[in-house]
């Protein structure tokens, strides 16, 4: 018996640990379905030995409590957390009990949503106005993000029609980051050498728990409706409205099957229809919700969404299937914990068990020492891994990690697998950082200790010139197509490269004595290279490198100074005028102008004939003014970035994810789901030949 209560003791304690790294920390360090499976041995032993459980079991309440870092907020209506369920058969024992439960209501039917993987928050609106916003908490306190949550852009901060009229209006949702984002703000945590989010769910929950709501509105989240909490009306107001049955509240009511009592509560009659009033309101939904009446049907649309999970612009981690009428969910109710009329069907997790064979570290373009995994080869969601990122040497250490350890290992959608943990320990220790550089040899540092990198600072390193170099030839940069990796390894080997402006010094004989280069070949990267010499000057900044300064901020740079001269005469304050541009671009384009080896850098371009100006552009803000443009499939007569900087120099966008508010969708060759997803939403779609006639 002691060592029962001892293993409760001992899982409570880890449970515990976990809800603070998932739920105050954003830092979880196992998976979900990990931690369900403590949570389940946990409720096990407590049922098998009751002289054990406890009243304040991590089983027995809702995970998280509110941080002591923000104002506390009481809950309107207790905000309950889901039971997970990972298997279709649970889902079949959950609805056979519902429908035993309630009677076999012939009437009775469930709704299902797509379960954002995001943080859950409560809005409370007071006459209309966003009054407060907080987060779970406990499930009876929250913490206090209401200034954050007003920089989030799709919430509406003051409601209008009857609503405004009411005393209180809570209501309950998701607080998520799209996948783009995502990747956007970890390249650029990545650039500054600070700590990458493992996550969009931790993007999301770190970026609203930012002290500084300036900093929260620069990470685009976004909000959907999922769950109503409470309306009410003061009793006279409602007397008055039925006296005149004119108020919008009465015409509003029959409509959205709103439910209206004498004291002045209200509910609504489905959960379908609180949705659609949230969307009247103002408010955005899930993409994809369902009804169904039998278990047949729910199981039809968990496959179909298990198997299109990945077209969603935000990460789903599963589905939440409710009892879709009010009355039915208050006549099951719920537990201490969760609601019985609700479960979440959790996808299949996409992780493996593997063994680390190797730590391998790999010098960038600018010094930073990032460090990888060599895997075992192991089978995960159709493909064989055989590496894993690690991120930098701070990860490395929170993990514990070396090789020759066991590894539990992750994929979600289509990026590197992370590592999850150490599944088993088979080396001392985790692996140090190197004290000198793989390519050099020179010193490997730390400039400071808040920042997470570690740096070769020798500038003539080969690994960061090699980088360099393949970042200055890519797509988005000069564009000097089939100068690749191999190329610029086997030109490397050969000495005929030794700076950047040496590209444009290259002959036919340099590229023909090449392996498996041919005279077309030969021809066609000369062409290329030639090509590349008229780039406007937002690509020569964004080619050069400059530390934090990515291709919109190099856009931006370039249209506002025209020129290189100008830009290399500019001091910090002539960067912190452009309304785009922080403090910390500004120092680092300031710091890089200010460089002596790189008016060299620039000079020696300028020699070998490459445009240093920014052309202006009479379309600008004209033709396509307003709209909106999804790319798809492979173009002939452009590559997309080409079209894509077509449509954008004539005033439209380029979305990258189609939905109504689209007004074209440019397709080309092997188009793929998009054109699927247009052709259902009525969107219209045109081939390269309507879009040359539309320019």
């Amino acid at each position: 018996m002691n060592d029962v209560k001892k293993r409760i003791d001992d899982l409570r304690k880890e449970i515990e640990k976990h809800n603070d790294l998932y739920y105050q920390k954003s830092a979880p360090i196992i998976s979900d379905s990990q931690y369900d499976v403590l949570v389940k041995e946990l409720e096990k032993l407590e049922k098998d030995y009751p002289e054990f459980a406890s009243k304040d079991s991590p089983v027995r309440k809702v995970a998280g409590v509110a941080s002591s870092s923000f104002a506390q907020v009481k809950h309107c209506v207790s905000m309950l957390s889901l039971d997970n369920s990972y298997s279709k058969e649970d889902i079949l024992k959950w609805y056979e009990r519902t429908v035993r439960n309630l009677g076999q209501k012939k009437d009775l039917n469930f709704i299902i949503e797509p379960k954002t993987d995001g943080l859950s928050v409560s809005l409370v609106y007071k006459k209309g106005i966003l009054e407060t916003a907080a987060t779970r908490g406990d499930g009876e306190t929250g913490e206090d993000i209401t200034e954050n949550i007003k920089t989030v852009f799709d919430i509406p901060h003051k409601l209008s029609s009857w609503i405004k009229d009411a005393d209180l209006f809570d209501l309950r949702g998701e607080v998520y980051m799209d996948k783009k984002d995502f990747d956007t703000i970890n390249e650029e945590i990545e650039k500054s050498s600070g700590q990458k989010f493992a996550n969009p769910r931790n993007a999301a929950s770190g970026s609203l728990r930012q002290k500084n709501p300036q900093i929260t509105a620069k990470r685009k989240l976004k909000f959907l409706v999922h769950t109503f909490g409470k309306i009410q009306f003061y009793r006279e107001f409602i007397l008055n409205s039925k006296k005149e049955k004119s108020n919008d509240l009465l015409n509003v009511s029959s409509k959205y099957g709103l439910q209206i009592r004498e004291n002045g509560d209200c509910f609504f009659a489905e959960q379908i229809q609180f949705l659609e009033f949230c969307r009247y309101s103002g408010f955005k939904l899930q993409n994809g919700i369902c009804l169904c009446k039998t278990y047949n049907e729910i199981l039809d649309v968990i496959e179909n969404m298990t198997q299109n999970r990945e077209d969603f612009a935000y990460e789903i981690d599963g589905l939440v299937i409710k009892v879709n009428q009010q009355s039915y969910q208050a006549q099951l109710g719920n537990t201490n914990k969760s609601p019985r009329w609700a479960i979440a069907y959790k996808f299949p997790a996409k992780q493996a068990l593997t063994k680390i064979k190797e730590i391998r570290t790999q010098i960038g373009r600018t010094g930073v020492v990032t460090p990888s995994a060599v895997l075992e080869p192991v089978a995960l969601s159709g493909v064989t891994i055989t590496h894993a990122t690690l991120h930098n040497f701070d990860e490395i250490e929170r993990l514990n990690v070396n090789e020759g350890d066991e590894v539990l290992i992750e994929r979600a959608g289509e990026v590197i697998p992370k590592i999850l943990k150490v599944v088993k320990k088979n080396s001392g220790g985790y692996f140090k950082p190197p004290q000198f550089c793989p390519s050099c040899n020179s010193k490997i540092i730390k400039e400071n200790e808040q920042e997470v990198a570690y740096r070769c600072i020798n500038p003539e390193c080969p690994a960061q010139f090699r980088r360099h170099l393949i970042h200055f030839v890519s797509r988005n940069a000069m564009d000097i197509d089939g100068f690749g990796d191999v190329v610029i390894d086997q030109l490397l080997s050969k000495k005929k490269l030794k700076i950047l402006a040496d590209i444009y010094a290259l002959t036919f004989d340099d590229f023909f004595e090449l392996e498996l280069f041919g005279q077309k070949k030969a021809d066609n990267l000369i062409d290329a290279i030639n090509a590349s010499k008229s780039r406007p000057l937002n690509k020569v900044l964004f080619a050069l490198g400059i530390r934090h300064v990515g291709q919109k901020a190099a856009e931006v740079l370039a249209k506002r100074f025209k020129n290189m001269d100008a830009l290399f005469n500019a001091g910090i304050d002539d960067f912190l005028k452009i309304n785009e541009v922080g403090e910390t671009i500004a120092q680092s384009v300031t710091d890089f102008f200010s460089e002596p080896e790189v008016r060299a850098t620039v000079d020696a371009l300028i020699s070998a004939g490459v445009n240093m100006t920014e052309p202006d552009s009479d379309l600008e803000g004209s033709q396509f003014e307003g709209m909106a443009f999804v790319l798809t499939g492979e173009l002939s007569k452009w590559t997309r970035e080409e079209a894509a900087e077509i449509i954008k120099a004539r005033g439209g966008k380029v979305i990258s994810a189609v939905s109504k508010k689209i007004d074209f969708v440019l397709a080309g060759e092997n188009p793929g789901q998009k054109i699927d997803k247009a052709k259902e939403l009525g969107v219209k779609i045109i081939n390269e030949n309507e879009f040359e006639n539309m320019i």
